[in-house]
């Protein structure tokens, strides 16, 4: 294939998109582009680059929602995998304090603009949520699932909940609902069967939410922001995670300036944890939480006061890999001590099953205290610290483990699922790869990575983590469940691998 011609095509994508093209991404781009023109019987690449190169000059005249060229590119470019409350530190700080915070500012609000036109029909609170680059839609459902849980009072609101992507396969995936067993990793059991029912192997999310979140194709580079005319302008938070990662940094400035605009006053951005750091955010209030860096858009030198978390409830995260079955493994305490020290433990592990965090982390570490070689109990501990968020003492607790049971693949495991949840992929894959050394079948690892390696565009290398978790799942019976994520069976992970391998081929899977 003609280098300087898929070079222009490269610098197309990034004019049209930001879409920043990798020196080590243009042989699956080369690869990409050449499907595509066979598929749209075009006789050379050369064609395609025309295609495209006319579709940006009639792009003014092209009715809304017509069939797109730029759109079946991106379904193929961009990778659409997400799950429902990724990041559970971010999270908790949206569920526990910015989302309390702003439902109270914008209610006190409202009530004082009720005084000031009395005898006025006294107009509804406002709250506007962007996701920006939603994806197929896990994040933006993911909060309105989280102010439900608040028992959010939607009737008595003018709430906007809109989710934008630049794929309109992802957004026609998104307004459906229907998602794979991958989607609810951090999911608790009982939020998923509160709020999805089984649909053909797949889940359904139900109508009551759907019907809360509004989706729109849309370009974070070109299109207008603020844009009355779809209601996204005076907004109060705005989610841009794990996006930044795929555009050049001058494309990156010109959408946060964007954001910036768009937002009301005390308003919210959030993005993934290193995303900004070269940028230049001097516009912004920088609010530094616990649990994550926070944009804001404030009037004065200092942020508004936040409610406490403590009175607030949100949807917890799955309960990661379990600890080692009670019984084995070296650290234990003598034998003169086991009924009482297993009984004990068999509690605090049932806390622990319960999403009892912070009572299974008592139990736990008074375990540890008193039998100081008990490494169950600090496993049970680092789960739990884990599934809150907090994940230096979770860490702590794992390497304290290590040091003496160093193949502990469940201790690794965990370390990996934090560095994921942290962006941290290079500890992951670090971690991972360190797994398939000491077990070779260790299937979860496998999907991980690929997952990792398709995040950093390395499509040979996700693929080649894929076909090794089917080798595997090849020599289980069909109807076996995985522990680990989710409930779903070897057929329908089989299932699930292959629809992701052709959307990296740029096939066009059935639903």
């Amino acid at each position: 294939m003609d280098e300087q011609l898929l070079r222009r095509i490269g610098g197309l994508i990034a004019h049209h998109s930001g879409i920043h093209i990798r020196e080590q991404d243009y042989p699956s781009l080369a690869e990409k582009v050449g499907r595509r023109a066979q598929r749209l019987g075009l006789s050379s690449v050369g064609q395609y680059y025309d295609r495209l190169q006319q579709e940006l000059e009639l792009a003014p005249a092209r009715a809304a929602g017509s069939p797109s060229e730029w759109q079946e590119l991106y379904s193929v470019l961009t990778v659409n995998e997400s799950y429902f409350f990724r990041d559970t530190n971010q999270f908790r700080l949206l569920s526990e304090r910015l989302l309390p915070e702003l439902l109270t500012r914008k209610l006190a609000q409202a009530q004082a603009q009720a005084k000031n036109t009395a005898g006025a029909a006294a107009a509804k609170p406002r709250l506007r949520i962007w996701s920006a680059g939603c994806s197929t839609g896990e994040e933006i459902y993911s909060l309105a699932i989280a102010l439900e849980e608040m028992n959010f009072p939607w009737d008595q609101w003018d709430a906007l909940l809109m989710g934008t992507d630049i794929s309109r396969a992802a957004i026609d995936s998104a307004r459906h609902g229907v998602y794979g067993s991958w989607s609810f990793r951090q999911v608790p059991t009982d939020i998923q069967q509160k709020y999805f029912r089984s649909h053909h192997q797949l889940y359904q999310l139900c109508d009551r939410i759907r019907q809360r979140v509004t989706f729109q194709c849309g370009n974070l580079l070109t299109d207008p922001c603020p844009n009355p005319s779809i209601g996204l302008y005076d907004l109060d938070l705005i989610l841009c995670r794990n996006v930044f990662i795929y555009l050049d940094s001058r494309s990156i400035g010109q959408i946060i300036q964007k954001f910036h605009a768009a937002l009301g006053p005390q308003g919210y951005l959030l993005t993934g944890h290193t995303e900004l750091h070269s940028q230049d955010t001097s516009r912004f209030q920088v609010l530094s939480f616990p649990e994550s860096v926070v944009y804001g858009k404030q009037p004065g030198p200092k942020a508004q006061p936040l409610l406490p978390s403590a009175t607030q409830h949100r949807p917890r995260p799955a309960q990661r890999a379990q600890p080692t079955p009670l019984g084995k493994g070296p650290g234990r305490a003598s034998a003169s001590a086991s009924g009482d020290l297993n009984a004990a433990l068999e509690q605090a592990a049932a806390l622990l099953k319960q999403e009892a965090y912070a009572s299974a982390i008592q139990r736990a570490e008074a375990l540890y205290r008193t039998h100081p070689h008990c490494d169950d109990a600090r496993k049970i501990a680092a789960h739990a610290y884990a599934n809150t968020g907090r994940y230096d003492q979770a860490k702590q607790l794992c390497q304290q483990v290590l040091r003496r049971q160093a193949l502990d693949l469940d201790m690794h495991y965990l370390l990996a699922q934090i560095a994921e949840d942290q962006n941290d992929w290079a500890a992951a894959k670090q971690q991972l790869r360190k797994i398939i050394y000491l077990d070779a079948g260790f299937v979860w690892a496998y999907l991980d990575l690929a997952s990792i390696y398709a995040r950093e565009r390395q499509p040979e290398k996700s693929q080649k983590m894929r076909s090794q978790a089917l080798s595997l799942l090849a020599k289980l019976p069909p109807e076996t469940v995985l522990d680990g994520h989710g409930n779903a069976t070897v057929a329908q992970w089989q299932d699930h691998l292959a629809k992701q391998a052709a959307t990296a081929r740029g096939d066009r899977p059935a639903p």
